[in-house]
């Protein structure tokens, strides 16, 4: 999934064909471009994944493994409800 937005404070907004995801927690200090791939879920409850990162920087030739929260997966329209609930500013 490519970030292509910054929501909230240090959410990222990642999508790939009409698929969204807002993702946060991350060691590593993403940018528009980047890549993050969602390998598998390690704790359900608190919905954190193993991901693999890729940096436009760096011509996504390397991937650094790395631990993020999902905390919302879906379509725009959803996108757009789960940030209308949370006072953010809407994405276009």
């Amino acid at each position: 999934m490519d970030v292509i937005a910054y929501v909230h404070n240090a959410d990222l907004l990642v999508e790939e064909e009409g698929h969204v995801a807002v993702i946060a927690g991350s060691h590593y200090v993403l940018s528009v471009g980047d890549r993050v791939y969602i390998q598998q879920l390690i704790d359900e409850s608190a919905q954190i994944y193993q991901v693999k990162i890729s940096f436009l920087s760096a011509a996504h030739i390397m991937l650094h493994e790395d631990e993020m929260q999902v905390k919302f997966q879906g379509n725009r329209e959803r996108l757009q409800h789960y940030l209308d609930h949370k006072n953010c500013i809407g994405v276009e």
